[in-house]
């Protein structure tokens, strides 16, 4: 009777073991050589122990022994869990020590030769270099002496008689006689044509200063002074003089800033002779007065 006490207990320590082993299934099927290790059972008590290989996998008395998958079963692969938001960076780690340094890389192959720079500034004059030692002067040959005397000629044989000259020319005419009396006066010729006009002779030596002349008539006479000014441009305004008239220069009593000041033509061309334009950069436009000086133009 206590003998099948101890099996039903035996017994249900199997069903709470199997009943467990779904939820240790899916670690159980990561090691399979974990489903092949036996086990001994406690045939009193209930009690399992995992056997060793040492053990040579043998029970002692009163076990019983087990294959882990006789009592859990054959556990299946779990579905895989989501994974886990990833962690915090950790704090960097120190620097390592630098790497050796790597073999030099082959050569690479030559470049195209560049464009010929500029040809550079000539260089200074160099210094004359110093003149030369005179050489010495050689000395002269010794005279050579005088050659033998050639032997006598002989003499020639007399030559022919030559015959008689050619007449000598006329000599030259003898001087002029002695002038004779003047005649008389023959009658008048008629008149000859006018000769060609001689060249001009030098000019006559400079005459003395003649006396002081009066003074003249003062140049600024007629001179009259306009005022006024037309927008000719951008802050530039021009005023012209009257007909027959030239301007001779200008001023101007402006607010603000002016730039220029020239003669001009009624346009601010400052080719013309007939007016003076002003410019400035800041005030209003046509913000004071110009003024030309006007002379006659005859």
């Amino acid at each position: 009777m206590r003998n099948k006490k101890v099996w039903w207990v035996a017994a249900a320590c199997v069903a709470i073991l199997a009943a467990s082993s779904t939820a240790l299934g899916s670690s159980m099927i990561q090691n399979k050589r974990f489903q092949r290790t036996f086990v001994c059972v406690n045939m009193h008590n209930g009690l399992i122990k995992v056997i060793s290989r040492r053990q040579h996998n043998r029970c002692a008395t009163g076990w019983k022994r087990y294959r882990v998958s006789d009592l859990f079963g054959h556990g299946m692969r779990g579905v895989r869990g989501v994974a886990g938001a990833p962690g915090p960076a950790g704090p960097a780690g120190p620097q390592g020590p630098a790497g050796a340094a790597g073999a030099n890389g082959a050569a690479g192959p030559a470049g195209a030769m560049g464009p010929i720079g500029p040809t550079g500034a000539q260089g200074a004059k160099g210094d004359q270099g110093a003149q030369g030692e005179t050489g010495a002067q050689g000395e002269a040959g010794a005279q050579g002496e005088p050659g033998a005397q050639g032997p006598q000629g002989i003499q020639g044989e007399s030559g022919a008689n030559g015959a008689d000259g050619a007449k000598g020319a006329d000599g030259a005419a003898g001087p002029a006689g002695a002038a004779g009396a003047a005649g008389p006066a023959g009658p008048a010729g008629p008149k000859g044509d006018t000769g060609a006009a001689g060249a001009a002779g030098p000019a006559g030596p400079t005459g003395p200063a003649g006396p002081k002349g009066d003074p003249g008539a003062n140049g600024l006479s007629g001179v009259i002074t306009v005022a006024g000014g037309a927008a000719s441009g951008d802050k530039q305004f021009t005023v012209n003089c009257p007909a027959n008239y030239f301007a001779i220069s200008g001023g101007f009593s402006i607010q603000g800033s002016v730039t220029a000041s020239y003669r001009s033509n009624a346009s601010g061309d400052p080719a013309g002779t007939t007016s003076w334009t002003i410019k400035q950069s800041s005030g209003a436009n046509l913000s004071g007065t110009v003024y030309v000086y006007c002379a006659p133009s005859s």
